[in-house]
């Protein structure tokens, strides 16, 4: 499908929580991280970018191992910490390897 349509980047591909996010990269060879789908690509796609979807999470807030926001268990937690959730895990991108948010 890559090639057919002419695709030049893709970001289905998730990346489970780690310490330090992981970066976009070219499918010219097997993935850096482990992935649990069955969508993952099974062989190389040369000079096609994924753009990993990095889970977001803060150590000490329960719920939110998330690869999309609007997926993370969050609904019990006031505003205030919401806000400081969203502040801590943009900052472990920001003050780490600066992967992109």
């Amino acid at each position: 499908v890559f090639e057919e349509f002419g695709y030049i980047y893709d970001s289905s591909v998730g990346a489970p929580a780690l310490p330090i996010p992981v970066w976009p990269y070219t499918l010219d060879y097997k993935i850096p991280q482990e992935c649990k789908s069955v969508t993952c690509p099974t062989k190389s796609f040369p000079g096609v970018w994924e753009v990993p979807l990095n889970a977001h999470y803060v150590k000490h807030l329960e719920g939110g191992h998330c690869p999309y926001l609007d997926h993370g268990v969050l609904h019990n937690h006031y505003p205030t910490e919401l806000f400081l959730w969203l502040r801590d895990d943009f900052l472990r991108y920001y003050n780490q390897n600066r992967a992109p948010y």
